[in-house]
């Protein structure tokens, strides 16, 4: 299979990342709550960051929200977000021990039984919380894992995504050729494997979509994973992320096993059902500054 494979990252690494990667855990966290408070304010009150596409796909998702509670929602997205431009670094940074606070997991038990039982897995994640954590899954699992990734056009960034996110032993497929990949993945290879696939994302021109009501509205979903699950027999598990503290979640393995692989969009259907309660739990953790509807709603 033709995968990307990353180059070590100490070898890009500059002296300032070579400076933190000797400094505690305790310091790491005080540097980048510092950084993420100045990319807070940055991001909010100077760039002002996609401050109307926030506040539109916030109001649609909560028409009965006032403006003020819109406004705190905005905040709270506004902080979480610049949590996430940084906690990929942070985690490649972190010891052993700090990982394991910033990353904690319930249920990891379910996958370590479907690899005694020799099953290949699919985790659908998505955007809510934090997904870059999920890279060190190879370190709590011995299953292979497997993700797709969106190449970045400035190749030096590039090289450095990719070093972050394969550092823990993920194996990388590019998204442009995701679909036939994972599905080849699971035919020709009777070794357990499991593929994290993130299927929260708009779909893109001439992927195949289809549409269900998602957060108030009549939305374009994508349908590769719903596609590869039947194809390939896979056990399917969602997992939900729990913010629990700044750069700390907690990740929740259930099984999907009402989904009905039989019935077209029913694993994509309970798939959205899964996120949308976690959207409504805690509004301010999922992808809010993106474009997410695009994409017009048919004309009925």
């Amino acid at each position: 299979m033709k995968t990307i494979q990353s180059p070590s990252i100490q070898n890009q690494g500059t002296a300032f990342f070579k400076f933190l990667s000797r400094i505690t855990g305790s310091v790491l966290l005080w540097l980048f709550k510092g950084l993420s408070f100045l990319i807070y304010f940055v991001l909010r009150y100077i760039v002002r960051y996609r401050k109307a596409l926030i506040r539109q796909n916030l109001s649609k998702s909560f028409p009965d929200k006032s403006a003020r509670e819109i406004d705190k929602l905005m905040k709270v997205y506004y902080r979480h977000m610049s949590d996430l431009l940084i906690e990929p670094f942070l985690f490649y940074l972190a010891p052993k021990s700090l990982r394991r606070r910033l990353a904690s997991y319930t249920n990891l038990e379910l996958l370590d039984g479907f690899l005694r039982d020799n099953k290949q897995v699919i985790v659908f994640a998505s955007h809510y919380g934090n997904w870059e954590y999920l890279v060190n899954l190879p370190e709590v699992t011995d299953y292979p894992v497997y993700t797709a990734y969106s190449p970045i056009k400035i190749a030096w960034v590039n090289r450095l995504m990719i070093g972050l996110r394969s550092f823990f032993g993920v194996t990388l497929i590019a998204k442009q050729v995701f679909y036939r990949q994972a599905v080849s993945l699971f035919r020709k290879h009777s070794l357990p494997k499991l593929l994290v696939v993130i299927g929260d994302q708009r779909p893109g021109p001439g992927n195949h979509k289809f549409y269900l009501p998602f957060l108030d509205q009549n939305t374009a979903v994508q349908t590769g994973g719903e596609r590869i699950a039947a194809l390939s027999g896979a056990t399917l598990v969602y997992v939900r992320a729990q913010k629990i503290a700044q750069f700390s979640y907690e990740f929740i393995f259930t099984e999907m096993k009402n989904a009905d692989r039989n019935t077209p969009m029913n694993i994509t259907s309970a798939y959205y059902r899964f996120l949308e309660e976690s959207i409504f739990h805690a509004p301010g953790y999922w992808l809010w500054s993106h474009n997410r509807w695009k994409i017009a709603s048919p004309v009925s």
